[in-house]
């Protein structure tokens, strides 16, 4: 298996040409996302229902779309809406997946990102087996990841550390705003000039302006990490299924090369893996 480092910059080398429509389908599943729960959230339960009825299978779409986009194909906006077509299974799967993690978070948060992890490869594991179902797809998830929690947190973390620029930027003007208000209050309580309590207003005014900026940064580093985190999980669970794979028991059968089920005529659109069918040796006949 390729090392975090390598899993990075494959995932960077296949988006590019792709960074515009891979951040287009990010934000329109975030328009997407933000629409429904405004129009419905404000309905008890059956909103929640109706929400997950239709933000569930586009998040599903949304990770199908940098699977193929790792895969080198040329996937359209339209991918993302690609789970609807299979509507029970992935909305299953995504009910399972969202109550199991829910559950063993319950019992504490470590748990839940455990369990999170596990169930990693579900989403990608119902892309490469239509006829897999929705339970069966987190078992072989969870099969899968035995051994390999710890990688993934790892490519995880190290993307997730470019969130410590804004976190500190916040954290830097909650500080400097706080220092503003208790100079203008201590001012205030001592009678001092006006000059100074200005001064105290200022400082306000500026930390109020670097927490904007913080929120700037942190939507802009979004912008750009899902695709790329998104586009290394693909990776990784390519590098993942081809580590894990037993080579006599499921990629091919010595008499029979067609039953593969990563076939690309058993997908919709003609989309799927390309190296098994470039690891398959030649046939001594």
């Amino acid at each position: 298996m390729l090392t975090n480092a390598e899993i990075r910059r494959t995932a960077k080398s296949t988006l590019q040409g792709h960074w515009g429509i891979s951040i287009g389908v990010y934000l329109l599943s975030m328009i997407i996302s933000s629409a429904v729960s405004s129009l419905l959230g404000w309905i008890p339960v059956i909103g929640w229902i109706i929400g997950m009825l239709i933000t569930g299978p586009i998040s599903i779409g949304v990770v199908w779309f940098f699977l193929a986009i790792s895969r080198k194909d040329e996937p359209d906006v339209s991918y993302m809406f690609s789970a609807f077509k299979d509507f029970g299974r992935t909305f299953l799967a995504f009910l399972l997946v969202t109550l199991f993690t829910f559950l063993w978070s319950l019992l504490f948060i470590v748990p839940g990102i455990i369990k999170g992890y596990s169930y990693s490869q579900t989403f990608f594991i119902l892309r490469d087996n239509p006829n897999i179902s929705a339970l069966d797809a987190i078992t072989e998830s969870r099969h899968m990841m035995n051994g390999y929690k710890g990688k993934l947190f790892g490519l995880s973390l190290t993307l997730l550390l470019w969130y410590l620029i804004p976190i500190a930027i916040l954290i830097a003007s909650a500080v400097i705003f706080s220092i503003g208000v208790l100079t203008g209050d201590y001012n205030y309580m001592n009678g001092n000039g006006s000059v100074v309590n200005a001064l105290g207003f200022g400082i306000s005014m500026g930390a109020i302006v670097l927490f904007f900026l913080g929120m700037l940064v942190m939507v802009a580093i979004s912008i750009y990490l899902f695709p790329y985190m998104t586009t290394s999980f693909a990776v990784f669970h390519d590098e993942l299924f081809g580590d894990t794979t037993t080579f006599e028991e499921e990629v091919f059968t010595e008499t029979d090369y067609t039953t593969n089920d990563f076939d690309a005529p058993s997908h919709p659109d003609e989309f799927g893996p390309d190296k098994l069918e470039e690891e398959k040796p030649n046939d001594p006949r």
